[in-house]
């Protein structure tokens, strides 16, 4: 072989191997405390990778290294899911990789959370039921609209919390290799990644994307779905065996529930471990306004769907726990119901309970049917209805004696198409 032509091949082959280990999706921030840092990221064709936290002084706080292997990667897909702690509140930090461990590539920067005890305004969006078409499952939903993504990135929210169908398994949920083989595939799409990439995010499941439609505590692929699930979300952390947890922003505080895991048919939707977890955090809780978040719908006494308001006992339980306690702030976020909606729903000697449903992202939109007595729900504060593609914002705003929460439904092209404000008083006993 002429050696200039062999030359140039070994070159090629050089440059393809070292392109291929550069990060092939967006990373993006998690969750983010006054010293921690969660993070996602993937990379390809790397047996091992290097990645370190440090300052704006490039003073290194942490270090870590993630070696290929196939048990629980697809095809040399290699996410990685993880947290920097130990950190400084209120610092800006950048995390790096490399190969060699030597030289190191900016991946992602992300400031820890300061230690202010006024607290500020600050916003968040809400969505579910995304579905990204790869491969033959793109029939399911051809020529799918991916342009609400695009108008997310560029809303100035602090973060998104997906409330669950966050990608849709169609037969990929029946074992690991599929599960991750979708999981990967949907982070390749630019679209998505872009978005993922602009703040940070925070997510719990559903059906879809824990296994099969409806499926719950008897879904024979659970394990792998929680597996998975975890590390492609960079959660709060939580035991390696549930799928729940809390965290706090500013003076709001926000429960990220598992609706499938424990569920029994709909006769429990949380289980009774998850159910007292709850009550003792939202016990422990001082924030002014506290989300609970759930993919299915919460509050909706005349839905023939799934919703946690059919398990009365589950239901009736924690009604009378937050009543018994006095608990105030609480704010149901839920999805699923391919439409957007604000319920309200007024128990006895408490303040009115609100369940503010965004659905869906991209998968098709669901009307109710007219002749369903949810069409003119009397829970349903007017105006909110809206059956179409959708995105929630929340907005946190107004002075510490006088908070105010700000619901917002947004269409496909990011225009508001209803606004709903709660003031924090109204939420007291």
């Amino acid at each position: 072989m002429n050696i200039r032509i062999h030359c140039l091949l070994i070159c090629q082959l050089i440059y393809s191997v070292v392109s291929a280990q550069q990060p092939v999706s967006q990373p993006f921030a998690g969750h983010v405390t006054t010293g921690e840092v969660g993070f996602w990221c993937m990379f390809k064709d790397a047996d091992s990778v290097l990645l370190r936290i440090a300052d704006n002084q490039n003073i290194i706080a942490g270090s870590k290294t993630y070696y290929y292997t196939d048990a629980i990667r697809y095809k040399k897909y290699m996410p990685v899911q993880d947290v920097f702690s130990g950190l400084r509140p209120g610092t800006a930090y950048s995390i790096d990789y490399s190969f060699d461990g030597k030289s190191y590539t900016r991946l992602l920067q992300v400031n820890t959370a300061d230690t202010g005890a006024t607290p500020k305004d600050f916003s968040f969006l809400a969505g579910s039921c995304a579905f990204i078409s790869t491969g033959f499952n793109g029939a399911v939903k051809p020529f799918t609209s991916l342009k609400i993504f695009r108008h997310m990135q560029q809303d100035s929210a602090d973060f998104m919390l997906w409330l669950g169908d966050n990608l849709y398994y169609i037969y990929e949920q029946r074992s690991l290799r599929t599960q991750l083989k979708r999981n990967i595939k949907t982070r390749l799409n630019k679209k998505l990644a872009d978005f993922l990439s602009s703040k940070r995010h925070y997510a719990i499941w559903d059906d879809h994307d824990y296994g099969s439609n409806n499926s719950g505590s008897d879904f024979p692929h659970k394990e792998t779905s929680l597996q998975v699930f975890q590390q492609f979300w960079p959660n709060p952390a939580s035991d390696s065996q549930t799928n729940y947890s809390t965290f706090r922003e500013q003076d709001a505080q926000f429960f990220l529930l598992d609706d499938r895991y424990h569920n029994e048919e709909m006769q429990t939707v949380l289980g009774s471990a998850q159910l007292e977890w709850l009550k003792k955090e939202l016990l422990a809780s001082t924030a002014t306004f506290k989300f609970i978040a759930m993919g299915m719908q919460a509050l909706n006494p005349l839905s023939d769907r799934e919703c946690f308001y059919q398990t009365k006992e589950e239901y009736l339980s924690l009604i009378a726990f937050i009543r018994e306690h006095k608990i105030s702030g609480i704010i149901f976020l839920t999805g699923d119901r391919h439409h957007a909606d604000l319920l309200k729903v007024e128990e006895a000697d408490m303040y009115p309970l609100y369940d503010f449903t965004t659905s869906p992202l991209t998968m098709y939109p669901v009307k109710i049917n007219k002749k369903s007595p949810e069409f003119q729900s009397p829970y349903r504060v007017p105006g909110t209805y809206y059956p179409d593609y959708n995105y929630g914002k929340i907005r946190i705003e107004g002075p510490e004696n006088d908070r105010k929460c700000i619901l917002e439904a947004y269409d496909q092209e990011g225009k508001r198409v209803w606004e709903h404000t709660i003031e924090a008083k109204k939420l007291q006993h």
